[in-house]
């Protein structure tokens, strides 16, 4: 089975964090998001994956390479600019040719029963099938949402707050076949400026867009989101180099620990602590909900929660 994965992005609401560094590519708990989510797909059943890059995208294929050491196959297309998730979507037909595909936006985690939702969505009978997850209404302006009648989508609207539903996309669609890329080349760009690719499947409604709910979704794309997930995987998965540390820290798992890394006196660490590679930590020093992204250094004498500390020692919440 094959996944269209879109990772271009500039990631411009998580600000100084993605400076130097692809927003899929942030790591938490040891793997960047989109192993994470690369995993939980392999999981899933796919195993032909095509990786959408642009902002450092060469990061990316650095790290993964063709796959192999996951024991998928993953090939490449670049996104040189960046003019929606439509166009993105449209690079990759060739990889698509006339399969069937997933296309799940790499920001987005399903932390619960993917495997089971997958399935249910690859054996509907509707060319296209979508996830979506209840949200709160002051969210709704943020995010594209989708109104239903009978499990069928009867419209989707990209970050607009006149929608009256309170229904995310989840950022996952199962297509059965191509025409979506036939849509695609028709498109006029949105309000924002962007080819949407939710606009291209509202263009598909006479098709019939079935729609599947799952409990929750984490948004990746935020502060507040990046702090949710690593929650999230710490709770599925937590472990470190625990001889790395001085008989007299305290912890309050889940946490992790990477490699390399110098922890001083008296430092206390969770719940929700999640610290990267070459991490430099003073005396007295306390973290809780907190995700330190490699090469950092935090002084003595901090007290830090609820807020990511990236590589160029920025404090961000």
């Amino acid at each position: 089975m094959k996944v269209v994965l879109l990772a271009a992005g500039l990631g411009t609401r998580l600000g100084s964090m993605t400076s130097c560094l692809p927003k899929p590519m942030i790591m938490i708990s040891g793997k960047p998001i989109l192993e994470h989510i690369i995993l939980d797909l392999k999981n899933s059943g796919f195993s032909e994956f095509c990786i959408v890059i642009g902002y450092l995208g060469n990061m990316i294929k650095t790290y993964f390479g063709d796959g192999s050491s996951l024991n998928i196959h993953i090939s490449y297309v670049e996104q040189k600019k960046f003019s929606g998730t439509a166009s993105a979507t449209k690079l990759s037909e060739n990889f698509v040719s006339n399969d069937p595909f997933l296309l799940y936006l790499a920001d987005t985690v399903i932390p619960e029963n993917l495997k089971d939702i997958l399935s249910k969505m690859i054996k509907s009978n509707s060319k296209i099938s979508i996830l979506s997850s209840k949200i709160d209404s002051s969210k709704i302006g943020n995010v594209g949402n989708i109104e239903i009648k009978n499990n069928f989508i009867v419209k989707i609207t990209e970050k607009s707050f006149s929608s009256k539903s309170n229904l995310s996309w989840a950022g996952i669609a199962f297509f059965k076949g191509n025409e979506i890329f036939k849509i695609i080349k028709n498109l006029t760009p949105s309000k924002r400026g962007e080819f949407e690719i939710t606009e291209a499947m509202n263009l598909t409604l006479n098709n019939k867009i079935e729609n599947f709910i799952c409990d929750k979704y984490v948004d990746a794309g935020t502060i507040s989101g990046i702090l949710e997930l690593n929650k999230t995987i710490l709770e599925q998965n937590h472990m470190g180099n625990l001889n790395q540390l001085h008989c007299n820290t305290k912890i309050k798992n889940p946490i992790h620990l990477g490699k390399n890394c110098k922890i001083g006196d008296n430092v206390e660490l969770g719940p929700f602590v999640s610290i990267g590679n070459n991490v430099n930590i003073g005396d007295d020093v306390k973290l809780e909900y907190v995700l330190v992204l490699d090469n950092s250094n935090i002084g003595s004498n901090k007290i830090i929660t609820n807020s990511v500390i990236d590589s160029n020692n920025n404090i961000l919440s």
